[in-house]
């Protein structure tokens, strides 16, 4: 896969990378962009996007001029936000890998595969000395209507039985892109149901029929946790694989109901104790008694 990525030089002096998708056709406008920092007109409240993210990110939306397509940009910065012994640990984290990198480089690697999933523009960073200052990642923005969470909430406001076929129906398709992308080798790492957008719904919830919802369109966003699975054994493979439904609620449905849908015909009392390991903390004995029990 050729990402194109070149050291920079902003107007203000500033070092940093930028890199690019590969066949951008707007190459050169794009880094002309950066490089002169037109950007920083957008990274304005007037802008700003008030969906829930982490305490570093912040997402702004607006028509970029060059693509002529509306776009998110998301910014992410390491700053007081955070205690000294925090900061000093995303610092390195992200020196040695960004998540806004990683979620650059698993949209285009998901595009590959045909999973739907946000398009990827360009990603640029701002350098500090070894630490980078602040990283930027733009993407086209998803025009959906709903999230899955908040799909799945409103329908449970109409049943919360978990024989309800529409929540069977979302279940499958959820469990779906989750197999296809474990099949390729890759991991989202955080298939929360918050993290999929679905096509706009133009009717009442109650009136959306199970063909309609089979359907649909899904897509997966915030892939800032994406990484390429270790050629592993299929049964250490698969060990690791279920470390991404800890998250994977929906509806009705716990972790642990997710995974039958997950599994199928191979789901068993090992498999749930695996996923119970991960929801517990995993291989990092601190979270063991920190974590809330969740499930069943």
């Amino acid at each position: 896969m050729d990402i194109s990525s070149t050291k920079i030089k902003f107007s203000d002096g500033t070092k940093g990378m930028f890199s690019l998708p590969p066949n951008t056709e707007l190459k050169e406008n794009l880094k002309t962009w950066v490089i002169e920092r037109k950007f920083d007109s957008y990274v304005d409240e007037k802008y700003r996007m008030m969906r829930h993210t982490r305490k570093r990110n912040k997402l702004y939306s607006f028509n970029h001029p060059i693509s002529n397509t509306e776009v998110v940009l998301k910014v992410s910065t390491i700053g007081k936000q955070y205690n000294l012994l925090r900061r000093i640990n995303l610092l390195i984290s992200t020196f040695l890998s960004d998540y806004n990198f990683r979620a650059f480089k698993g949209s285009i690697q998901l595009k590959i595969i045909g999973v739907n999933c946000t398009n990827p523009l360009a990603y640029w960073t701002e350098s500090n000395s070894l630490f980078r200052k602040k990283s930027y990642y733009m993407y086209e923005k998803i025009h959906a209507s709903h999230s899955l969470f908040s799909m799945s909430q409103k329908l449970l406001l109409e049943n919360n039985k978990t024989n309800d076929e529409r929540f069977i129906q979302l279940a499958n398709k959820t469990t779906d892109i989750i197999r296809h992308i474990h099949k390729a080798g890759f991991r989202q790492g955080d298939p929360h149901p918050g993290n999929f957008l679905i096509s706009p719904v133009t009717q009442n919830f109650s009136k959306l029929s199970i063909n309609e919802i089979k359907h649909m369109d899904m897509f997966i966003i915030d892939l800032d946790k994406f990484c390429k699975a270790k050629p592993l054994g299929r049964t250490l493979k698969r060990f690791f694989d279920l470390r991404c439904m800890r998250r994977c609620t929906l509806g009705p449905y716990n972790q642990y109901d997710m995974l039958k849908f997950y599994l199928q015909d191979e789901y068993s009392a090992v498999w749930k104790n695996v996923l119970r390991f991960w929801i517990y903390g995993g291989f990092n004995p601190f979270k063991w008694f920190k974590q809330p029990k969740r499930g069943q």
